[in-house]
């Protein structure tokens, strides 16, 4: 566990969080609740957790955004305070493509246990991605300055190692992959679309009234639980077909999505990988 038995620092938003120039121009920042903001561009959205004894981060972007979002947290905290912990989502490089530059800073770097053997088989510029120093299987707290970040891994869904952070006293979840357009099974990692629906059952639960996905803007509870209802839909009506004997060259284009705004893509080896865990569950 990452703690520090200090204060929590409460600072509120500059007047202005649009970076100008250089490097900074590609990231934007907007304010969350108090102490919270959401840092996009750079391949994801990257969470900033202030305290009375430095930073969290959620998330650290593609390679070469290291430099750009640490004038980002200079800004936005008003200080120095060094970055304490990176908590990753995934495996994916749009997460962990600084990870190299923030242990060298000291900066702790938290993940689910599967991540770590993920990064193993990834590379960055053609050579391993940073390890995280330290994994937990189900669920891990940090507390520091006076501020608590819950994670949790429900299961697999998006990859066999997401990480869904919770600002509980903020009512702030971020869900990393769990939320897109569209739900993107990563079955290569672990991945399942037959798991993402008890995933984001068990996210629910939790009281929360703002949730961060890795891409795009915040969401309300409320958009979380109609895209779980739409993953819901998709399964019955999947499940359905192939019940029925629907082959798998046929699967997709029976399976009716286009009523839901979803244009599902899983061509190949990630159809095979769909069509087999649905006949598993038939």
């Amino acid at each position: 566990m990452i703690a520090c038995a200090c204060s929590a620092q409460n600072v509120p938003p500059p007047g202005d969080q649009t970076p100008k120039s250089g490097a900074d121009s590609q990231l934007t920042a907007q304010f969350v609740k108090t102490g919270l903001f959401m840092i996009s561009g750079g391949g994801c959205n990257t969470l900033l957790r202030l305290s009375g004894n430095g930073m969290i981060l959620v998330d650290g972007k593609l390679p070469g955004n290291y430099k750009a979002i640490l004038r980002q947290a200079g800004k936005l905290s008003l200080s120095d305070q060094p970055i304490r912990a990176l908590i990753v989502t995934d495996y994916l490089e749009n997460h962990n493509g600084n990870n190299a530059e923030f242990l060298a800073a000291g900066t702790q770097i938290v993940a689910q246990e599967n991540v770590k053997e993920s990064l193993a088989h990834s590379s960055d510029g053609g050579g391993k991605v940073a390890a995280p120093t330290i994994t937990y299987r189900d669920n891990y707290t940090i507390r520091l300055g006076g501020v608590e970040a819950d994670l949790m891994h429900f299961g697999n869904a998006h990859t066999n190692g997401d990480t869904v952070v919770y600002f509980p006293n903020l009512k702030v979840v971020a869900v990393g992959g769990l939320y897109a357009d569209t739900p993107d099974p990563d079955f290569a990692a672990g991945g399942s679309l037959v798991e993402w629906s008890p995933v984001l059952a068990q996210v629910l639960k939790l009281d929360f009234d703002v949730a961060v996905p890795s891409s795009g803007p915040m969401i309300s509870r409320a958009e979380l639980e109609a895209f779980k209802n739409k993953i819901d839909t998709v399964l019955s009506r999947a499940s359905s077909l192939v019940k029925k004997g629907v082959t798998e060259d046929q699967f997709m284009a029976q399976l009716k999505t286009d009523d839901l705004g979803w244009h599902l893509n899983f061509p190949g080896q990630r159809l095979h990988s769909l069509y087999a865990e649905l006949s598993r569950t038939n």
